[in-house]
């Protein structure tokens, strides 16, 4: 006789309002917690491939508990009344309390239409144990590109094709907010509509499979490598991006930090203490302020704002290679006038930047016929930019 599973309701009806309520007085901690989880794992997060496994410790966990408010053995008891909660269910993650409750937060946040708060907490829910470091110990385990590290680098810049996010994203922190976003997408309206238990647990492994068939193929990749003793030769091999002429290491590092600002820039408040340092006495800070506010809330822009980001950060490396980006030559450099308006990244950079200015700043259009507040809006914003920049970058030195 055929057993009929009763599927039950317990994620949205019962631990959704804990966390709904939690979020609406702690949603400033919670978002908190989660950048200093991604600043505390900056290093490896940012990297330009999977090297190495990302630890989601205990202590993590509480403090995203702490952070919301939220008594986990409370969570874990609710769940003992989910149907798969006893029995061997697929994906193991749904039995996790912490998991349920990073589900429930990106339900928050689309029905609250904060997407990218959304996609923010789905990337954390990817970077947690069960998730990321679950899966890269299962595809790496037995020859970890931690230590094969100039293999990893061959797949990456010879092997990888333009199919893989990790490619044309430029870091493994890219990759999972592209994988994210296209679920986030997908399945938004299932997500905030009413699924049961058996939906979510589904859904939860969807989520999980995107990330794993990532790993899994450049793990194939890596693996057929490491046999042929395909290796990273750092003395012959051109890596060049742009013609900027960059060293592998310099190359590793701007994009690092350039995903590490971006990532700093679409999930925090615009800050006025760096609008403070950025103004001038032609453009106060709260026009930096809104400027900006209007640059980072159009998606559209965020591709060309990631471009110039990056040309900013491998200009000043092409030309002090030896010099690291968080440091005071770092600012100096970006922020003086370039004499050379033949460079055509030089120019990509200032063509990006006033186009910015006529597209999100009213009062710039009005006043930019006088050339000495046209260069002081230039100066304002390319600041703030630089700024963030080296505050994100002293992270690497």
């Amino acid at each position: 006789m055929t057993t009929v599973t009763k599927y039950t309701s317990i994620i949205f009806q019962q631990i959704y309002p804990i966390v709904e309520s939690a979020l609406s007085k702690n949603d400033n901690k919670f978002r908190d917690h989660i950048a200093k989880f991604f600043n505390s794992n900056h290093e490896l997060i940012f990297d330009i491939g999977p090297y190495d496994r990302i630890y989601y410790t205990e202590k993590n966990k509480e403090d995203m508990f702490a952070s919301l408010g939220i008594n986990e053995n409370d969570i874990l008891n609710i769940m003992k009344n989910i149907f798969y909660f006893d029995i061997p269910y697929n994906p193991q993650c749904a039995k996790e309390p912490y998991v349920l409750v990073i589900y429930c937060a990106i339900r928050y946040y689309l029905k609250n239409n904060k997407t990218r708060f959304a996609e923010l907490a789905s990337i954390y829910l990817c970077f947690t144990g069960k998730f990321y470091a679950s899966l890269h110990g299962e595809f790496f385990r037995k020859f970890p590109p931690s230590k094969y590290r100039s293999v990893m680098d061959y797949v990456i810049n010879n092997m990888l094709t333009a199919k893989f996010d990790i490619k044309t994203k430029g870091s493994l922190f890219g990759a999972i907010e592209s994988l994210c976003k296209t679920w986030v997408t997908t399945y938004a309206k299932k997500i905030e509509g009413n699924m049961n238990d058996e939906d979510i647990g589904k859904n939860i492994q969807q989520i999980r499979d995107r990330e794993r068939s990532f790993l899994r193929n450049i793990s194939n990749l890596y693996y057929e490598a490491y046999e042929n003793k395909y290796y990273l030769n750092y003395e012959t091999d051109n890596l060049d991006e742009d013609n900027f002429r960059l060293t592998t290491n310099d190359a590793n590092e701007a994009a690092r930090v350039t995903e590490a600002t971006m990532n700093y820039l679409t999930s925090n408040y615009v800050s006025m203490k760096i609008c403070n340092q950025a103004h001038d006495s032609n453009v106060k800070a709260l026009e930096i302020k809104s400027i900006m506010e209007n640059m980072l809330s159009d998606a559209e822009n965020l591709p060309n704002l990631r471009r110039t980001i990056n040309l900013i950060i491998c200009d000043f490396k092409r030309n002090y290679p030896k010099t690291k980006i968080g440091t005071i030559e770092f600012i100096d450099y970006t922020i003086k006038a370039k004499p050379n308006a033949k460079d055509k990244y030089i120019v990509e950079i200032k063509t990006n930047i006033i186009n910015w200015l006529n597209t999100y700043s009213e009062k710039y259009k009005i006043r930019k016929k006088r050339k000495e507040t046209a260069v002081s809006y230039y100066r304002c914003i390319i600041m703030y930019i630089t700024l963030v920049i080296y505050s994100v970058a002293q992270k690497f030195n």
